[in-house]
């Protein structure tokens, strides 16, 4: 916001500053050391992934990939998968609520958390594509590792993703009996806001090698740290339940694994903190005569709000069955998978003490997927071939409540005044896809990829209103087929053992988007084109000074056309129609350094850094109004991450300690650039989190701390151009013990 955004900029560029001045001092005398270190002692190992669908060393793999693993998410503290954003460079995850995810990668990703949008970003958990938003803010559980590509991925995976995907890779059951008991105990800095989370798991052998299973169950707890009055809610709190567990059969040479999850959470609720832009903006709408808009919150982590029983229910589960059987020097393999999620959500929309706008929402969804694949491999030549079916049929619901103090409430008075948007969408998706990696001559490698795509969708519009106000009573069905093929092609040569550099082309596809909230049959009958992109790179995947550093880094440029957008428009009254449409086109480049170096037995330091030129070449909204030139909505132009890791053997046991420290640029929540919706940015941030774990034998002793130097800052705001906007205000410092 202007009234922190010089404040907040100044903070972290001194940070920014800062660390890179300590990476720099702490790496002197440790390079100094390493030169003649033994690569066995201390040296860095290697990261074995399975993004291609094959298991090979990060090292090897022909584009912009991170893997992290789940035990050092967890002993920094981490517990949800928007946290790898702060770990990744050019990504931005972060979420309005735990049922509205906002994935960027590149500057690729939606606003939308609707039944007719899919995502930008694909979440992937073993395989399974999670196809609705309300599913992608998981927490991480049982996690082996998460492995984050950055572009279009058509080829390897059975859903398209325009943007990049995320790798959820949860642990196999383990051979021998192993278990696990954790528990955990934290607080912030608000009064009156602590939480705590419990967590048993047991893995081992039921038949000998032939059956093993695991089983985890998890409780989470958070009082919440935004305390919201008369409503007598808190902003950040939840109260979830979760549970998975894995079956893996081994049938000869063929293996099956049978998984399941279930996870139940309630909460937190969607606290909408208003900015009345230095008064330009002092209403949430036309009120009617006798109420007046309260003044803004001075804190905005103490609102006050009047509609009672707000929050979220969330409830998710599923189960999938992954069949791998060899023939030979080939090997099939089955993805079968069935997902479930069920929400309700209750918001004051106004997020003021008027009794203004209620906002209810009703969503139960249900998706299908099966993937076949076929993999080759010999020592010149890799194949995969593959199919994908899914089906998703998605009910949801959006209702608004207008209360007295509206305007258009009180012209129908005494009868009450209240908006149904129904929609009922079955949408299909079909896919084949493969690629073919050649090593015509040692050390160069040719891959050729390819997906062609068919998506259909079908909706069934029914809205309702009590007065016929602005919106019309209406029932429309409307269908429509996309389909695309997207090649891909990728040439490296290793330079060394330890040194790869490649060059590729990719190209991408995302269907067409449908209206959620229609006020009308006209509105309803507006579908936004399908998103295409052209994505070009080339990088380097190296390991350096006797295995000492690892450093990759990769340039990129694309094309991306028909960007469906979502903005709100305001139609009078205090109502704002909200629109799903297509940008021209627009222009990505961008560079991203990541990597790690190790210094000696003792220290090293993780590091990620992206630059993003993310600009709307294209983008004319209407006949008075080109946003061409401006730069894209949630892409900062600087993202860096560094983990500064010391591990030593101490009398007490064997100590880790990590201080990470996170910084991106400006970013605008608008494509108007603040030009329409002023103060729709939020300004240079900077976070530094901490962690000190001690390991004993079987027991582990750990404390760690999020948002160190307490940054207050918005995640998202919501704009109703003319109004007031509203806000929704992130963590802040937060810290904790664990015992495990």
């Amino acid at each position: 916001m202007s009234r922190n955004d010089t404040a907040n900029s100044r903070r972290s560029s001194g940070w920014l500053l800062s660390s890179a001045v300590i990476a720099v001092v702490a790496a002197q005398p440790a390079w100094a050391q390493e030169q003649s270190a033994d690569a066995g002692q201390g040296g860095i190992t290697d990261i074995v992934v399975t993004a291609r669908k094959q298991s090979e060393s990060l090292q090897e793999v022909p584009m912009s990939i991170s893997a992290v693993s789940g035990k050092d998410l967890e002993s920094a503290g981490y517990t949800e998968l928007n946290d790898v954003a702060r770990l990744s460079g050019n990504v931005f995850f972060e979420a309005a609520d735990r049922s509205k995810p906002q994935i960027y990668i590149r500057g690729v990703g939606t606003r939308s958390y609707d039944a007719g949008s899919d995502s930008s970003v694909g979440i992937f958990v073993d395989g399974v594509y999670l196809g609705r938003f309300g599913a992608m803010d998981m927490d991480l559980m049982d996690v082996e590792r998460v492995e984050l590509l950055r572009g279009p991925q058509g080829s390897l995976y059975g859903r398209n993703t325009i943007g990049g995907a995320i790798s959820v890779v949860t642990r196999d059951p383990s051979s021998s009996l192993k278990g696990k008991l954790s528990g955990e105990l934290g607080t912030s800095d608000v009064g009156g806001d602590w939480l705590y989370s419990l967590g048993a798991s047991v893995s081992g052998p039921i038949a000998g090698d032939d059956v093993r299973g695991s089983l985890s169950v998890a409780r989470r707890y958070r009082a919440g740290y935004q305390p919201v009055s008369i409503a007598n809610i808190r902003g950040g709190s939840e109260d979830a339940w979760s549970g998975r567990g894995k079956l893996l059969f081994n049938l000869g040479d063929a293996t099956l694994r049978l998984a399941a999850d279930y996870s139940h959470l309630d909460g937190p609720p969607l606290v909408l903190v208003p900015n009345q832009l230095g008064g330009a903006g002092d209403n949430p709408g036309a009120l009617t005569p006798g109420f007046v808009t309260p003044a803004e919150p001075a804190d905005p982590y103490r609102p006050a709000m009047d509609v009672q029983g707000q929050g979220i229910v969330k409830e998710t589960y599923g189960g999938s069955a992954q069949l791998n059987v060899p023939f030979g020097a080939i090997e099939l393999t089955s993805i079968t998978a069935l997902r479930k999620l069920k929400l309700t959500e209750r918001d004051d929309l106004d997020g003021t003490t008027l009794p203004f706008q209620v906002y209810l929402a009703n969503e139960d969804g249900k998706q299908f997927s099966q993937e076949l694949r076929l993999n080759y491999q010999s020592d010149t030549l890799k194949v995969l071939l593959g199919a994908y079916y899914s089906r998703e049929d998605v009910t949801r619901t959006e209702t608004i409540d207008f209360g007295p103090a509206s305007l258009l409430s009180a012209l129908v008075a005494p009868a009450p005044l209240r908006w149904d948007f129904d929609v009922n969408l079955q949408a299909k998706s079909y896919a084949l896809f493969g690629q073919i990696q050649w090593e015509p001559v040692e050390k160069l490698s040719l891959t050729l990829g390819g997906r062609y795509s068919w998506d259909e969708k079908a909706v069934a519009f029914n809205t309702k209103t009590t007065i016929p106000i602005v919106i019309s009573n209406y029932s429309t069905a409307l269908s429509r087929k996309w389909h695309s093929f997207d090649p891909s092609v990728s040439l490296s040569y290793k330079f060394t053992d330890d040194v790869m550099g490649y060059v590729s082309y990719t190209s991408g596809f995302k269907s067409g988007a449908f209206q959620f909230i229609a006020v009308s049959p006209a509105i309803a009958q507006q579908v936004a084109e399908p998103e295409s992109v052209d994505s070009f790179e080339a990088g380097m995947r190296t390991t350096l000074l006797d295995r000492h550093l690892r450093l990759n880094a990769a340039v990129f440029s694309m094309d991306y056309k028909n960007l469906q957008q979502l903005r709100l428009i305001p139609i009078g009254g205090g109502v704002s129609r909200i629109l799903i449409g297509n940008a021209g086109s627009s222009r990505i480049r961008g560079f991203e350094m990541e990597g790690r170096a190790v210094f000696n037995s003792n220290w090293s330091l993780d590091f990620s850094y992206g630059y993003l030129d993310a600009k709307f070449k294209d983008y004319v909204f209407n006949a008075t109004l080109d946003f061409s030139g401006n730069r894209m909505q949630r892409a900062p132009e600087h993202t860096l991450s560094l983990g500064l890791n010391f591990e030593a053997s101490t009398g007490l046991g064997d100590l880790s300690t990590r201080i990470g420290y996170s910084y991106r640029s400006k970013i605008y929540f608008e494509a108007d650039n603040n030009l329409l919706d002023p103060e729709s940015s939020e300004g240079g941030l900077g976070l530094w989190d901490a962690s000190v774990n001690l390991k004993n034998g079987n027991w582990t002793l750990g404390i760690w701390a999020r948002n160190l130097t307490d940054e207050r800052y918005r995640r998202q705001v919501l704009n109703s151009t003319g109004n007031a906007q509203r806000g929704i205000w992130a963590e802040p410092r937060t810290f904790g013990a664990r015992v495990s």
